[in-house]
């Protein structure tokens, strides 16, 4: 039982009787909210999160509802963080803090035609419907295409350019790896094929398409999610504004945001990446030839872009393997130019860099790490914050959906400052990170020196085994 005398707002039980007490979802939200003792708009009617999944067998509002789940798991701990430092935002002081609207760009059911191509599913009669769907799927879901493409992949990193670039401690534990990569690929094919199908496919469409089918189904995923974003902000693809009965509603009234963060994981990363390259190239030419609707739509999507958060991304490792075959890079001007959004950090005045883009990585997630390349970050990376340390080696890829660092940075900041309010998170030192690296790296060659002798010594019998 809660001792009354520490009770807390968020703490207190109400009434059985009062129903209404935890607006646990938007249309339980009150348009208002007091501020200085003035009633302003409830800041929940007005932002939102955008998040997009990376590879795997996503199913629809999964990775919303994974990400909702980590915001009740932190709440407390921010209310606390802000009861401590005599802070009282207006949010806080309701006690009952309303989860924002997560939004989500899905694209997995890119094998389904019908779902990716309504347009063309619709034109086409009952034999071609059958023709393309089985085309679909020998482009999409075979695990041996999946299979030597990986290995194509592997390949490529025999090159001595690798050992230059990549620095001789990496090297090191690079030769080991390979034995590891190829026992586990071989054990995939022959007992989880389903892996290599419908999670690692993901990964070889998107990042190395072959052939017009397969380039036009990427296309598509680009084209869905940077819709669904712009959905957000009751915008079309041209930035005019949406007709009525394609925008976002509650109780039949139009939902259109004016915040938004984009949150975007692995794979997701590199799509994001993508779409927010041609919504700035599009935003760009309608600056300057766009009609007056189109003008103020560009300048409304400019402003409502707060934050972009990548976590888990892959996004350097991407720039070195494919460059720009892969990645549609961001227009020449500094990005400062091409959003309106972030603060600046506190205490650092008006004049300091804004915080915009910020990368979440784990020197045990073996997909992630911090963004540096140029093709990517131009001059000027991202805010890079490594999570907590401890996690298991690959599952760290998983970890920033209940990671306190990450989950308390993206909710305090999606309603902004003045309702919300969180400590400033700031990269480690230079030291710091050098220390971290060097643990990674201790952990990493333990672990992957242990499997390549297991993949050599116990990986035939095992073979042998299997086709006995």
């Amino acid at each position: 039982m809660t001792n009354a005398k520490n009770a807390t707002p968020e703490s207190q039980r109400p009434r059985a009787y009062e129903l209404n007490h935890y607006p646990w979802h938007l249309g339980k939200v009150p348009p208002t909210v007091k501020v200085g003792g003035e009633e302003k708009p409830h800041p929940a009617w007005r932002s939102a999160i955008f998040v997009v999944h990376g590879m795997g067998t996503q199913v629809i509002t999964e990775t919303a509802a994974t990400l909702r789940s980590g915001f009740e798991d932190v709440i407390e701990s921010l209310l606390a963080w802000e009861r401590k430092e005599g802070i009282e935002t207006p949010l806080a002081a309701l006690g009952a803090i309303p989860p924002p609207l997560i939004a989500e760009g899905y694209w997995a059911n890119y094998e389904d035609l019908k779902a990716t191509f309504p347009e063309d599913w619709a034109d086409l009669d009952g034999r071609k419907r059958n023709f393309f769907a089985a085309l679909w799927r020998t482009r999409l879901l075979s695990p041996t295409r999946t299979f030597f493409w990986l290995l194509r992949q592997q390949a490529r990193l025999l090159n001595p350019r690798v050992i230059w670039e990549v620095g001789l401690f990496a090297w090191f534990l690079y030769i080991p790896l390979q034995v590891v990569s190829l026992a586990a690929l071989l054990i995939t094919l022959l007992r989880w094929r389903k892996i290599l199908s419908r999670v690692l496919a993901d990964v070889r469409l998107y990042v190395a398409p072959e052939g017009i089918t397969e380039r036009a189904i990427v296309q598509r995923i680009d084209y869905r999610v940077g819709s669904e974003f712009l959905r957000m902000l009751g915008l079309d693809w041209e930035f005019r504004p949406l007709p009525s009965k394609k925008q976002r509603k509650l109780k039949k009234k139009p939902l259109n945001f004016e915040r938004v963060i984009w949150v975007a994981h692995s794979l997701g990363t590199v799509i994001s990446f993508n779409v927010l390259s041609d919504l700035f190239a599009k935003a760009e030419e309608l600056s300057a030839s766009g009609d007056a609707k189109q003008r103020r739509g560009v300048e409304k999507f400019q402003k409502a872009l707060r934050r972009f958060v990548t976590i888990g991304s892959p996004l350097d490792k991407i720039a070195y393997l494919f460059g720009e075959r892969t990645l549609r890079p961001w227009p020449s001007p500094d990005r400062q130019k091409l959003v309106s959004g972030g603060e600046t950090i506190a205490g650092q005045g008006e004049r300091s860099p804004r915080e915009w883009w910020i990368n979440f990585y784990h020197v045990l997630d073996p997909v992630s790490g911090p963004l540096t390349s140029p093709l990517i970050c131009g001059q000027k990376p991202p805010l890079n914050l490594h999570i907590g340390f401890w996690a298991l080696p690959g599952l760290a890829h998983v970890a920033y959906w209940r990671d306190s660092l990450t989950l308390r940075f993206v909710l305090s900041r999606v309603y902004g400052r003045t309702f919300l309010q969180d400590k400033e998170y700031k990269p480690q030192s230079a030291l710091g990170i050098k220390v971290i690296a060097a643990i990674g790296y201790i952990v990493w060659a333990a672990l992957i020196m242990t499997l390549a002798f297991a993949a050599v010594v116990l990986l035939p019998r095992y073979i042998i085994q299997m086709i006995s």
